[in-house]
């Protein structure tokens, strides 16, 4: 039966013995650019759903099939492994066997140009996708929340230690436990690598999701730069607006060094990353009794509640409508990302060279990954160090 199989080319798009990759020379980049604006309505949603995946190394195809029905695209399996064979063939995405795919160095140029117009506000979209996702009991201890995940160099763990410990102790982070995953462990579908360890801190997004259980449903407005002194909120420094950017807000104003979370948690002043959300007045006693719940658990994370109707901060609230100021999971690794820079910094002789050693900071490649994961794999921080240093013990003996 095996030479029947070899003539039934579409049995099986992620087996490179059944589908063999077409060997043609690749398309140059504007060939790339004209071609997807040719084909766009086939292939814009499928780049599009490849490179909005950036904590998935490779993305399989019933990914993808599942992705496109959520976007209401009806597609046969058979109609997208078509699409994904003459898309790997001219060089925009590569193939993977039974692995998955993902966009070629070309194909990520070409996405992030043509793309644009879709992916202005997407953040937004995201944010509340992975909301939907959740199901964080904070009296259970269980479900799921929302995490940013990083994968940092493991030359970093006693300085991110000393990082971390600070910033939750000032009640500047999300909830007050962190994900550890070592290396060859998995972090929200990514293996991490030999000499790095993956970090996970509980985003925003989680309280959003209490919330939207308990009857207070919340819109996010922007993500800001705040200024806090002596720990409490005073007013917004810069914002960015969740449906105005193809970005993320807060890791904007850390790579941007407008951030001092450090100082702010060591000295009580300075300027942290915060998330802007909206509340019905309806729902502001349940807004309030979360708020409590969350006060007792020593669960910090909501900043600020503000009044129906009322600006926040300077900040306009709209009629029928409460403020209201979350933390963000962002702040333990903008912390870090600061002490990296000041130490780059020192380390330079000219303005030139500074900026050239941050680019080549091997903590720039820790982007940020945003997803779901199980609260019961959390750890309390304090315990963070322990395992960071046994990690370490263990690597200095073999």
């Amino acid at each position: 039966m095996s030479h029947l199989t070899e003539n039934l080319p579409f049995s099986d798009p992620d087996d490179d013995e059944v589908f063999p990759a077409l060997v043609k020379t690749p398309a140059s980049t504007s060939e790339l650019r004209d071609l997807v604006r040719l084909h766009g309505e086939r292939y814009q949603p499928i780049l599009a759903i490849l490179r909005d995946q950036p904590w998935k190394e490779l993305v399989t195809s019933r990914d993808l099939m599942d992705a496109l029905s959520a976007q209401g695209l009806d597609l046969s399996e058979r109609t997208l492994r078509l699409y994904l064979a003459e898309m790997a063939d001219v060089g925009l995405i590569e193939r993977h066997g039974r692995r998955g795919y993902r966009l070629t160095e070309a194909g990520i140029e070409v996405t992030r140009e043509l793309t644009i117009s879709r992916r202005l506000g997407s953040i937004l979209y995201r944010m509340e996708e992975t909301t939907c996702q959740l199901s964080f009991d904070l009296a259970s201890g269980r479900g799921l929340v929302s995490i940013n995940a990083y994968v940092i160099p493991c030359e970093f763990l006693l300085q991110l230690c000393d990082e971390l410990e600070a910033v939750f102790k000032a009640g500047l982070a999300v909830g007050s436990r962190v994900l550890f995953a070592a290396p060859g462990e998995d972090i929200l579908g990514r293996e991490v690598p030999e000499g790095c360890i993956g970090l996970g801190t509980m985003c925003s997004l989680t309280l959003a999701g209490m919330l939207m259980r308990r009857g207070a449903p919340t819109h996010p407005i922007f993500g800001g730069l705040l200024h806090v002194e002596n720990g409490k909120p005073q007013h917004f420094l810069e914002m960015i607006r969740y449906d105005a950017t193809t970005l993320s807000p807060n890791e904007v104003f850390i790579r941007a060094n407008f951030t001092s979370v450090s100082q702010a948690a060591t000295s009580g002043t300075g300027a942290i990353t915060a998330s802007f959300r909206e509340v019905p007045m309806s729902a502001l006693p349940a807004l309030r009794s979360i708020e409590q719940e969350c006060r007792d658990a020593g669960f910090p994370g909501i900043m600020l509640v503000g009044r129906p109707g009322q600006p926040v901060m300077n900040v306009p609230v709209h009629e029928g409508r409460v403020g209201l100021v979350l933390s963000t999971g962002l702040n333990p690794l903008a912390s870090l990302w600061e002490h990296d820079r000041l130490k780059n910094a020192s380390n330079q002789a000219h303005a030139a060279k500074t900026l050239r050693g941050l680019a080549a900071s091997r903590l720039d490649f820790s982007r940020p990954m945003v997803g779901p994961a199980p609260y019961e794999l959390f750890i309390p921080y304090q315990d963070f160090r322990r395992r960071a240093i046994s990690l370490l013990e263990a690597i200095a003996s073999t």
